[in-house]
């Protein structure tokens, strides 16, 4: 199969092009590795950031190897070092030190030197508790690379806390992040010998809703040995007056972060190597209201000045001239070549040198990137090999606005240059951010449309997404590979009105030969997604999977094994089993390599063989399908609801209910975690659970079959055999009954089983007596045991015959 890659995967963030009118906040020093100033305070990336195992500029063998959970991305995990640099700040530390609350927050404009302080205060002599450091970026909104880099943190700060319940939970399809992810970490975090302080840095740039929402769920459960720390630039969305009421937060802001005239002094002698006089400094002080990012912009121009004094006297905070000040101060000092390197490669993000000849078509970059490094000319090498550099954050910006001012045509070409690097050297994520920069779109649509499925089977959905997102629906509508991309995203996450707005744009497509993917074609694609997942009813789904079956006649391709899949578990639930076996046995024979799709195709010739009574076959194929659960991690996807469903038929037909009914509410909580896949494997398991309790008198049948029945009146098309099970089961849990309600009705009840009478839901009818949904269910199940029915067809026939309604 096509497996998850073993190293880390890290997407490009798209490069953006402010101007000089850019408000002033956008001009901030970084200087996580600042030649001479003193804040530390990291601005948004400016293209991909990179694995180590990337940065040598070695081939990958694999375009999948980005996307494994158990290799963190090193750069992350690590908090700034000590510098001579820094302006200490000996108050704000001994706060944070003294500080109790479960979350301290640490929340400014950029440029406060949020990232300084508290990398200060984890290397301050009286803190001793460890720190596990997580610097995020915008790849973070995907909870699975969020709270594995958490993991991994704790780990390294902590080695006793163990990662692997928390990476076994988020390599399920999908994650459940609040239901098995965080309970465990917070369970490793309980067991912990000690303390420990857990830095998310950079939480402004998580906009994921559902991350905030998980964030909360950890500050809610945090044990009292472990503290939360975020340096955000905006206020987070969480229950901040709650935890400021509670004295479960330590807050520092702007005002508190704002440079002494002290500190300012500090900065400016170690920046320019200059001391102002008292007044000089204090009219800089004012003019910057001790914002530590002007105040290290100004020091840097004051390198050099003749008059300090005069030129304290005319600065001002106006973004546009501190922009001038370090175009004239430091770019125009440069030669030609370097200026005209430095604006090129700064669309790039990170670069290397092979990666910067290739976009400007030099030889030379070795060199020249040696020079930048000697001369501290704001770049920051990223690797320990020091093969990966990147700018400055604030002199990239400024440098790529320049560019787009002067060469605003060029830029495209560059981003479609890096792209086709990036391509070429196996760095798929980093060759899909620049052809979507470089409005390459066909070559984008391309390696999505290659590394979708890899992306599915790793639980990585929400990246596909984040490409499809940045493309565009115009783009997605006007490539038919990307819609059929975006379809099966949509029908794998239960979003049908998506997967119906792609479908038409795919059939009325056309590719020429296989899709990247190894799909047969656009038709293939679409016959599947209608054949395999059936939510148009089991007669429409009939047609396309046997339309999909005669498309993929390739017995080596996966999707081959796919189609026959659908084909028979179609067959199966219509109760045609000679046909349904014969489809069945053409995928398992094909040893399809996707690991998901042989374990299907076993459970459903399981399911079969069960129901032509060929209990040993089944064993054995029940056995089989249960072991591929086993292997990579896929025992809580979905689709490994069919070996249950499987496990649970054969249970029952060899008279095991309590094993049976065991494997069958398993199978119905898998597939109920994504209510809007396919519908009928989660039928067949309501049945066939139905069916297990009203042997074992269990009247939590009636609710199943309910459910059923509600399900099925959506979708009857072709479901005869369904409905005439579920007509059986209705008759024989009535006829357990012993006959008409034993109990006499309220006067809500009563109320109730009249408007069941007609069209209304259960939701509508709560509406219409002001109830709540829940309200209504209780009062429904109460009717139908007083009255010994299972379905709502059964009840108001029954109030009839009893003269209720």
């Amino acid at each position: 199969m096509l497996r998850p890659p073993t190293t880390p995967a890290r997407t490009a963030v798209r490069p953006t092009h402010d101007g000089l009118n850019s408000a002033l906040s956008r001009w901030l020093p970084n200087c996580y590795y600042a030649p001479l100033g003193s804040v530390t305070e990291r601005d948004e990336p400016t293209g991909s950031e990179r694995s180590p195992q990337h940065r040598s500029g070695s081939v990958h063998s694999s375009v999948y190897a980005a996307t494994a959970l158990d290799v963190p991305l090193e750069s992350k995990l690590h908090a700034p070092e000590p510098r001579a640099g820094w302006v200490e700040r000996p108050a704000l530390v001994q706060r944070l030190v003294d500080a109790h609350a479960k979350l301290v927050l640490v929340d400014a404009p950029a440029g406060y030197g949020k990232t300084t302080l508290v990398a200060q205060w984890r290397c301050d002599a009286a803190e001793g508790r460890p720190f596990a450091w997580v610097t995020l970026d915008p790849d973070d909104n995907d909870p699975v690379s969020l709270w594995s880099h958490v993991a991994h943190a704790l780990h390294r700060a902590r080695p006793e806390f163990c990662v692997q319940p928390i990476l076994e939970a988020l390599r399920a399809q999908p994650p459940d992040v609040g239901g098995a992810v965080l309970p465990a970490l917070v369970n490793e975090l309980n067991t912990l010998p000690g303390p420990v302080v857990l830095v998310l840095d950079d939480y402004h740039r998580v906009k994921e809703r559902s991350c905030h929402a998980h964030v909360e769920y950890l500050l809610s459960h945090l044990p009292p040995t472990a503290r939360l720390v975020l340096t955000t630039r905006a206020d987070p969305p969480l229950p901040l007056a709650r935890l400021r009421s509670t004295g479960d937060m330590v807050e520092l802001r702007m005002s508190e972060l704002r440079f002494t005239p002290a500190e300012a002094a500090a900065l400016v002698v170690r920046t320019a190597g200059i001391r102002l006089a008292d007044p000089d400094l204090a009219d800089l002080v004012g003019r910057t209201e001790g914002w530590p990012a002007g105040v290290y912009l100004a020091a840097l121009s004051l390198r050099g000045h003749p008059s300090p004094g005069t030129f304290v006297r005319q600065f001002s905070g106006d973004s546009r001239y501190i922009a001038d000040l370090l175009i004239e101060e430091v770019l125009s000092r440069q030669p030609a070549h370097i200026r005209h390197f430095l604006a090129r490669t700064a669309i790039l993000g990170e670069f290397s040198a092979p990666l910067s000849d290739a976009v400007l078509g030099s030889t030379d970059a070795a060199e020249i990137i040696g020079t930048l490094e000697r001369e501290n000319l704001f770049v920051v090498p990223v690797d320990e090999n020091r093969g990966w550099y990147r700018y400055h954050r604030l002199f990239a910006q400024l440098l790529r606005s320049q560019l787009t001012r002067a060469e605003p045509g060029i830029i495209p070409t560059l981003h479609q240059r890096a792209s086709g690097w990036h391509q070429e050297a196996g760095s798929p994520l980093e060759a899909i951010s620049h052809a979507i920069a470089g409005g390459d779109v066909a070559r984008a649509v391309d390696l999505i449309a290659g590394l979708w499925s890899a992306y599915a089977d790793a639980g990585r959905m929400g990246t596909v997404r984040g490409w499809l997102q940045a493309l565009g629906d115009d783009q997605v509508a006007a490539h038919p590979l990307a819609a059929h991309c975006a379809a099966w995203a949509a029908a794998l996450a239960g979003d049908r009105s998506s997967l119906e707005r792609w479908l038409p744009v795919i059939e009325a497509g056309d590719y020429p030969g296989p899709l990247p993917d190894g799909m047969a074609s656009l038709q293939s694609s679409a016959a599947m997604l209608r054949g395999v997942f059936g939510f148009e009813g089991l007669g429409v789904m009939r047609k396309w999977a046997q339309l999909a079956v005669e498309l993929e006649n390739d017995p080596a391709s996966p999707w081959y094994a796919l189609a026959r899949t659908g084909l028979g578990f179609n067959l199966y639930l219509s109760g045609e089993l000679a046909a349904a076996a014969a489809a069945l046995e053409e995928a398992v024979v094909c040893d399809p390599p996707i690991l998901l799709i042989r374990m299907l195709a076993l459970s459903c010739l399981g399911l079969v063989a069960v129901g032509q009574g060929r209990l040993l076959r089944a064993e054995e194929l029940t056995r089989a399908a249960s072991d591929l659960t086993g292997l990579d991690d896929v025992s809580e996807t979905p689709q490994s609801a069919f070996t249950h469903l499987a496990a649970g038929a054969l249970n029952a037909a060899r008279d095991r209910p309590s094993e049976a009914r065991g494997e069958l509410e398993r199978a119905l909580r898998l597939r109920r975690r994504v209510p809007g896949v396919s519908p009928w494997p989660t039928l067949e398991g309501l049945l066939q659970l139905a069916e297990v309790l009203l042997g074992l008198g269990d009247r939590a049948a009636a609710d199943l079959l309910d459910e059923a029945q509600e399900l099925l009146a959506s979708l009857p098309d072709g479901a005869e055999a369904q409905l005439a099970r579920l007509k059986r089961l209705g008759q024989e849990l009535a006829g357990r009954s012993g006959g008409p309600a034993l109990e006499p009705l309220t006067e809500r009840e009563v109320t109730v089983l009249r408007l069941l009478r007609g069209t209304l839901s259960l939701r509508e009818i709560g509406q219409e007596l002001h109830l709540s949904p829940n309200t209504i269910k209780t009062h429904t199940r109460l009717i139908y045991r007083k009255l010994g029915v299972s379905t709502r067809r059964q009840a108001v026939e029954q109030g009839h015959r009893a003269g209720i309604c």
